[in-house]
């Protein structure tokens, strides 16, 4: 979902696309998705991508902006728990950023779709993840922007009996890949620079959520409350281009 800045080297390290099939696991807005098309015009790559996602709003845009990058550009709607159009062992390389604490918006749901990405990847291809850390593992106060949208996000999706995002602490993620069958499994944490104006578009789907949709709990208060609190947070966003969030990179083979 956002642009990897201060994780690039590492996420890239020994890192070839050249003659590869490349599977993207969560478009989005398509940030990643045009950070793989740059890395492959940057390298004179000629690279196969697959990208999924569940939401296939943004396709035609993204698809527009670099599918001339590309030797191949598939973007497909689909849940990474369930790759059925991709056959198993044909895959060389797997990124998904930012992606896994949404698909484990529904528990258990990251075991279902880490066995997916096992299955579709060729013997010793690669799996890249890159993830926020879990609010609670970190020192909010040392990540001010990043703890209140993280925690307004979260209420919102409670408030409106929504699914929420749950991000996963790398230990356990190693843990369960390691269960799949993956190994070489390494990670590493980083201070990560978030750009403030893709955080604040989500801020705001989410108020429009809160707006738009019916009262469940019948407290205007509350609602407004919720409204008002997530309006003064982007107004503080507007005055900053970028803000700190606690984030890691995993990779790991098959």
């Amino acid at each position: 979902m956002y642009k990897i800045i201060t994780a690039d080297r590492f996420l890239w390290e020994g890192i070839d696309l050249h003659g590869k099939i490349v599977l993207e696991g969560g478009t989005s807005w398509g940030n990643t998705t045009r950070l793989i098309a740059n890395k492959v015009v940057e390298n004179n790559w000629r690279t196969e991508l697959i990208s999924v996602d569940i939401d296939d709003s943004h396709f035609n845009e993204i698809e527009e902006d670099i599918k001339d990058d590309f030797a191949k550009l598939t973007l497909r709607k689909g849940d990474l728990s369930d790759l059925y159009f991709i056959p198993s062992n044909s895959i060389d390389i797997i990124i998904c950023n930012y992606t896994l604490s949404s698909v484990e918006q529904f528990p258990l749901r990251v075991m279902k779709a880490i066995k997916e990405l096992y299955r579709v990847l060729k013997k010793d291809g690669q799996l890249l993840i890159t993830e926020e850390m879990p609010i609670w593992s970190v020192d909010s106060a040392d990540y001010t922007y990043w703890s209140k949208r993280l925690r307004i996000i979260k209420s919102i999706s409670v408030l409106k009996a929504m699914p929420a995002f749950n991000e996963i602490h790398p230990n356990d993620l190693e843990e369960g890949l390691g269960i799949i069958g993956f190994k070489d499994i390494q990670w590493r944490e980083f201070n990560e620079k978030i750009n403030a104006e893709m955080a604040v578009k989500f801020l705001d789907k989410r108020k429009q959520t809160l707006i738009k949709g019916s009262n469940d709990l019948e407290n205007k208060q509350l609602n407004d409350g919720f409204v008002e609190i997530t309006e003064k947070l982007v107004k503080e966003f507007e005055k900053t281009k970028e803000f700190l969030a606690p984030a890691y990179i995993l990779k790991a083979k098959k």
